[in-house]
């Protein structure tokens, strides 16, 4: 969200804190700088570019913006509002409510932690873009679609997703012991997509993807000894990755066809019908690889760096006194 340009008036606090602007319209917009604690925003709150806010049981009655190359790292807050993150910009969640939609547009990456979403997650980036743009929730819900279009990763475990996945020309789509109330749709992703112990409730779809994809298997990329559930139609198709589905639930039909190595799998229960390449489905050679790739730990990295950051710089701006 743009700042209002009709402010009339500023006041500004201690460098390093909190700033009250206080327009014409008397509607309130904060700038957060620095550490907030257990307050209430009465108006809208901005990040400012290339600055870091730490706020810990605030809560904000308006929007929330964080500005180009800044970090916003919450725990136990409630934004009532939307929350908008821009270019290299990153937020991280931890034991917060956010009523709204996020949407961030050619971010470094949104990361959610025992969080709540009201509405949708979107992440766009623009073709050639430097930022990851990830998105990654754990033990998390959101209520509407997570609509993923980024270099990076998109990472469910543990998660709640009220309406549809959508992971398109990502790094790779994950989702472990985590629902999907919608459709699943995995296009054009570089390295593919690993779905374990895990349930969606609408059509499911795999295309243009590389590398491996990893269907309720266990192996090759990670261990997985749970069964899969998929409440409708799945179709894998023209996808040259290497595919295994194995240890599947599947309500509607299987399908697929122009998959290039053709996809191995076993133990799978279809309901609907099964055509194209997964009539006669053989049993994978090799389940697991010699050194499994961990991928989520890889992720984890890259948060930890960028929230331990953000954290230092927040703190070494001072106290925000909201």
């Amino acid at each position: 969200m743009k700042l209002r340009s009709a402010i009339a008036a500023t006041s500004l606090v201690a460098a390093g804190g909190i700033a009250f602007a206080m327009p014409a319209n008397a509607d309130l917009v904060t700038s957060c700088v620095g550490e907030g604690g257990a307050v209430t925003v009465p108006g809208d709150l901005v990040v400012p570019a290339g600055k870091a806010c730490w706020l810990n049981g605030t809560t904000v009655e308006g929007n929330v913006r964080v500005g180009a190359g800044a970090d916003l790292i919450v725990e136990g807050v409630t934004f009532k509002g939307s929350v908008n993150v821009a270019a290299d910009a990153y937020i991280d969640t931890t034991d917060s409510t956010i009523i709204r939609n996020v949407t961030a547009n050619n971010a470094f990456g949104s990361y959610f932690y025992g969080s709540n979403v009201g509405g949708a997650v979107n992440a766009t980036a623009p073709e050639g873009s430097e930022n990851d743009g990830f998105v990654y929730a754990v033990d998390s819900k959101v209520t509407g679609r997570v609509n993923a279009a980024v270099p990076g990763e998109v990472v469910l475990d543990g998660a709640q997703v009220g309406g549809a996945l959508i992971g398109q020309g990502t790094r790779y789509v994950d989702v472990y012991n985590s629902t999907v109330g919608g459709k699943l749709t995995v296009a054009g992703n570089e390295e593919g997509s690993v779905f374990c112990e895990s349930e969606v409730y609408g059509d499911a779809s795999y295309t243009g993807n590389s590398k491996t994809l990893q269907l309720g298997a266990d192996g090759p990329l990670a261990p997985c000894s749970g069964a899969s559930y998929w409440g409708g139609n799945v179709d894998i198709s023209n996808n040259t990755a290497t595919v295994v589905v194995s240890n599947n639930i599947v309500r509607g039909n299987l399908s697929g066809t122009g998959n290039d190595p053709a996809p191995t799998g076993e133990n799978n229960r279809v309901r609907g019908t099964v055509s194209g390449q997964f009539e006669d489905l053989q049993a994978p050679a090799a389940m697991r690889m010699a050194a499994p790739q961990d991928r989520k730990a890889d992720l984890s990295g890259e948060v930890k760096e960028r929230r331990a950051d953000a954290q230092a710089e927040a703190e070494a701006a001072g106290k925000a006194k909201l």
